[in-house]
């Protein structure tokens, strides 16, 4: 049995190293973070390693990350923006491991799925390191990565706290509350919605006085904290407070999916086996019905499609999405199928809040970052059934190569879907980091040009976050829709004659390679990078510097 376990454990340790070298994919390519917000969290967190401060500037929700990156930059003696990357590498592997424990221990405590939990684990390991959004998510340093991790640590610590009436989990669940206000507003909304999951299933066992009063302390107590703080922020220190706006716009229709979720989870745990598996088919075939229809037309008018290589990969999650609908046993009962089903709705009621809302980009931009807490619960509920199809014996030679071919299916489309973690999701270009060349193109007009400048949604991103640049989007996006030459200076790619310039939230814009090159040569150019996507920094002919 040591042995055993022994060998589990190297089995695990090494499926762990497969996430951290995917994870550190990004830097392959450049040292720079690998999403635009990366750029201002480096920013903020380099100002509190210079200052020795955390300034309260800017958004509401971006001191914890802040602090995260300016003690690891300081630990490390190496600027901020050195260290956001690898440091997001590392908590990516880190919500691994702990979806992996979280995983093994739901299947232990069920007393309706008899599979051994270690295979459970090592396909829960294997599935992680390489599911794409998953990956994607886990990869990028922004808010939701810690925001992730937090979410799966309080939703186990809060059920635990509910089951055992221990002190000590009350007391971890509510320092990961006091933290999510300031780590991330959407995320917050996400673990509320958590917390009220859970509660509301808790007080449906143990229906009392005690139980009601304790859950509405706790539940209601962090919405309560949430508006107090947020409110604060936006009214006495003028802080940018994001999404919270998204809600208060259609606050009857956010308490009505809030009362799907208490109802639902209630609800699926003492439903059928057959019911419970056609809501779960419904809910994720409507969401593939979007993603495809999205690809033919935009759901949300003026945003991007779906590039037809980025609907090819998420479509091959379909197999692991369908896999998982076999082992919904799992959340008929016990700790660990309360937590995925509390998991899994949360973000599939903001998703359904975000498409009934309004159409617009605000909640295009909800969806699309709910959709991402949706992928751990799903591939932790498919594990289980591959390692019921591995571990059955007993079985002719035709079922047993049936069982394994199904295995290997899922297996190898999960795979295929790493790329999504690379790939630029409006454009299909790869990759999706900051290159080296476009950082130096962007820091060179930043300094060395002090009038407006303009480039794509990308590039301007950086300029503004890192360097506190005079840059909009407007004049390009004007002039690739057919508009006149912006007069001023326009840092270009050659991949807006490919692929397309990001516009973000609409749709990427291209022009002729000809008519590009015409373009440049009308004007002064006085910067070229080569690289894997060339770029140019040129001024008008007549030295206007107004855009």
């Amino acid at each position: 049995m040591s042995s055993r376990r022994h060998q589990v454990g190297l089995a695990i340790v090494a499926l762990l190293g497969v996430a951290l070298a995917f994870r550190a994919g990004p830097l392959y390519w450049s040292q720079y973070p690998s999403t635009l917000d990366g750029f201002n969290y480096a920013a903020s967190a380099q100002t509190a390693m210079d200052t020795g401060t955390l300034g309260l500037t800017g958004r509401a929700d971006n001191l914890f990350f802040t602090a995260v990156f300016a003690v690891a930059g300081l630990v490390f003696d190496t600027p901020a923006l050195r260290v956001t990357q690898p440091a997001a590498t590392v908590i990516g592997t880190g919500i691994c491991l702990v979806g992996v424990a979280i995983a093994r221990r739901a299947v232990k405590e069920s007393a309706t799925v008899s599979v051994s939990a270690s295979a459970v684990a090592l396909v829960v390991a294997g599935l992680l390191a390489v599911e794409g959004l998953f990956l994607r998510r886990t990869t990028v340093p922004d808010s939701d990565l810690v925001g992730i991790l937090f979410t799966l640590l309080v939703a186990v610590s809060l059920q635990y706290a509910y089951r055992t009436g221990r002190r000590r989990w009350y007391g971890i669940s509510g320092l990961f509350l006091v933290i999510f206000p300031i780590l991330h507003t959407f995320t917050s909304f996400v673990v509320g919605l958590v917390i009220t999951g859970l509660t509301a299933r808790h007080v449906s066992r143990r229906l009392s006085l005690r139980s009601l009063v304790g859950g509405v302390v706790i539940a209601g107590g962090f919405w309560a904290y949430m508006a107090i703080y947020y409110r604060t922020a936006e009214t006495s220190l003028s802080l940018a407070v994001p999404y919270v706006d998204r809600v208060t716009a259609y606050p009857g229709l956010f308490v009505a999916w809030a009362i799907v979720l208490v109802v639902g989870i209630v609800w699926l745990q003492h439903t059928s086996l057959r019911i419970r598996r056609a809501i779960y088919l419904g809910t994720i075939g409507a969401f593939f019905l979007v993603v495809a229809l999205n690809a033919f037309t935009p759901i949300y008018p003026g945003t991007a499609s779906t590039p037809q290589i980025v609907l090819a990969l998420v479509a091959l999650l379909a197999f692991v999405a369908l896999s998982a609908a076999v082992s919904l046993d799992l959340i008929s009962e016990g700790d660990g199928g309360t937590i995925l089903l509390a998991l899994f709705l949360s973000p599939a009621v903001i998703i359904g809040f975000s498409l009934t809302a309004s159409l617009t980009a605000e909640y295009f931009a909800t969806a699309m970052r709910a959709q991402t807490f949706l992928h751990f619960p799903v591939v932790a509920v498919a594990g289980v059934t591959l390692a019921r199809l591995l571990s059955r014996d007993g079985s002719s030679g035709v079922r047993r190569f049936l069982r394994l071919a199904i295995v290997v299916v899922v297996v190898v489309a999960t795979v295929t879907t790493a790329p999504l973690a690379f790939v630029n999701m409006d454009t299909g270009s790869v990759p999706s980091t900051t290159l080296g060349s476009e950082y130096e193109s962007v820091e060179f007009v930043s300094t060395e040009y002090s009038g407006a400048w303009t480039t794509d949604h990308s590039l301007s991103r950086v300029g503004g976050h890192t360097f506190g640049a005079n840059v909009s989007v407007t004049p390009t996006a004007s002039w690739l829709s057919g508009g006149p030459s912006p007069r001023c200076a326009v840092l270009s790619q050659q991949s807006w004659t490919t692929t397309g310039a990001h516009l973000f939230p609409s749709g990427p814009e291209t022009v002729p390679s000809d008519v590009y090159r015409e373009w440049t040569g009308s004007r002064n150019v006085v910067y070229t990078a080569g690289g894997l996507d060339p770029t140019v920094v040129s001024l008008p002919r007549s030295n206007a510097t107004v855009c």
